[in-house]
């Protein structure tokens, strides 16, 4: 009997890690699918990128471009939704124009194919591209804020200290002031973002005995998990306190 249950338990094991992988790409897939791309392109260069990490695995192909003038900043999107949106640095080969043997005359060209390469080696390192969030649309004060108001900015021009890393930070945190379309997000512009924040509807949870009662409430105060707030029961109009657990509960102890 045990040995037929632990079999069960190794083939849901393997089944499990299966379906894992069956919805994940590896970073070695996607610069593979880069270099491919790369080459289609007719340039030769290889991906700066961890082969080893894991992401999401997209429905539809990958949309590959580049993400300014060059090939040495691409740009990695889902087309089916915005699940995978990476920034790839490209090591790109260096390369020179031969010069033909068969007309050694040609010595003007060789001495320009020569000063190309100088401009070349002296050419700057490429900047540091940064990735920004900015409103699509104005927003008035006290506004909360929903993925379809936030739009991702990629450029060389901003300070990294002064954005977010990614949008989840910004997704239900308050606005302090109104802001207009295309402004670019601070931690100035929002108020700390908290699991209930002062208005939200939430349910108090209470034990009589063996037995749980739940009610309406709204939050009076802010709070983060484990924290004690004031809250409204919206059935009797009393203001109790409570602790706050997840998914918007009040627990009250008696």
């Amino acid at each position: 009997m045990l040995s037929k249950i632990y079999k069960y338990f190794i083939i849901l094991f393997i089944l499990v890690i299966l379906n894992n992988n069956a919805f994940a790409i590896s970073g070695h897939d996607i610069s593979n699918k880069i270099s491919d791309w790369l080459e289609t392109e007719g340039i030769s260069g290889e991906p700066i990128f961890s082969k080893s990490r894991i992401f999401n695995k997209c429905d539809t192909d990958l949309k590959i471009s580049k993400l300014f003038s060059t090939y040495s900043t691409v740009r990695v999107q889902c087309n089916s939704n915005d699940i995978l949106d990476l920034v790839v640095r490209v090591k790109l080969e260096e390369t020179s124009k031969k010069v033909s043997n068969r007309d050694h005359s040609q010595t003007k060209n060789r001495v320009n194919d020569q000063k190309v390469l100088k401009i070349q080696k002296k050419q700057k390192p490429a900047k540091k591209i940064y990735k920004a969030f900015i409103l699509k649309t104005g927003l008035e004060k006290n506004s909360v804020l929903q993925k379809d108001n936030i739009k991702i900015l990629f450029s060389d021009k901003i300070s990294q200290t002064s954005f977010f890393g990614s949008r989840d930070e910004l997704i239900g945190r308050k606005l302090k002031k109104n802001l207009k379309m295309g402004q670019l997000l601070h931690p100035r512009h929002l108020y700390e973002k908290f699991d209930i924040n002062q208005g939200d509807f939430i349910s108090i949870v209470s034990n009589v005995g063996n037995t749980y009662v739940t009610v309406s409430g709204e939050a009076e105060e802010d709070g983060n998990l484990g924290d004690i707030i004031q809250v409204t029961n919206l059935r009797s109009g009393k203001t109790i306190k409570g602790y706050v657990k997840k998914n918007k509960i009040i627990k009250i102890f008696r």
